[in-house]
C-alpha cells in the first residue's frame, strides 16, 4: 500500500456545512478502503460572511493555507459561490513554489482561480466535481470520480 494522500478542502465561494464535510470524509473512507485519502477541511470552509465563507481576505488565507502547506497533495474547492474572483489577485500574489506540485481540483468560480495559476504555469489544474456536489442528484458518482483522480490519477 502506498502513502495516503493528503487533500486540504477551502471553500473560496459559499460555505459548507460540518456534515457535509463528514459525509465526505466517510464516503471517501467507505470509497477507497485502505488507500483513503486524508480529507482535512480548513476552519475557513464553516465561516459565514454574508453568502461568502469568511470575509475575502479570510478566504484568501485559507486557500494559500493550503496551497503552500507542503504537508497537503492537493487542494479542493469545497463549493462555488462568486467569491473565488473577489479575492484572486490577493491569493495570485501570495503563493510559495511549493503550492506548484500541489493537484486543484474544482469549478464554478474557481475558475477564476485556475486561470491564474494556469497563467502563471501551474500544471495540475483539474476541473471537475466538488465536496458540495454529494448533495446533489448523481453527486456520489460524481464525487467519486474526483476522489478516483486525486487519490489514483483515474482519467474519468
Amino acid at each position: 500500500m502506498g502513502q495516503r494522500i493528503r487533500i486540504g478542502g477551502v471553500a473560496p465561494g459559499t460555505r459548507i456545512d460540518h456534515e457535509l464535510a463528514e459525509r465526505v470524509k466517510a464516503f471517501a473512507a467507505d470509497a477507497f478502503l485502505d488507500q483513503a485519502p486524508e480529507i482535512v477541511f480548513h476552519p475557513q470552509c464553516f465561516l459565514s460572511a454574508g453568502h461568502f465563507a469568511g470575509s475575502d481576505d479570510e478566504r484568501a488565507k485559507a486557500f494559500l493555507e493550503v496551497a503552500n502547506d507542503p504537508k497537503f497533495d492537493a487542494l479542493w474547492v469545497a463549493r462555488g459561490g462568486y467569491g473565488a474572483c473577489r479575492m484572486a489577485e490577493q491569493v495570485m500574489a501570495g503563493y510559495h513554489d511549493s503550492a506548484r506540485a500541489k493537484t486543484y481540483l474544482g469549478y464554478s468560480d474557481a475558475g477564476a482561480l485556475f486561470g491564474g495559476l494556469y497563467k502563471l504555469g501551474f500544471e495540475n489544474l483539474a476541473h471537475g466535481p466538488m465536496p458540495i456536489d454529494l448533495t446533489r442528484e448523481g453527486g456520489e458518482a460524481a464525487v467519486r470520480r474526483a476522489l478516483g483522480y486525486l487519490v489514483e490519477r483515474a482519467p474519468e
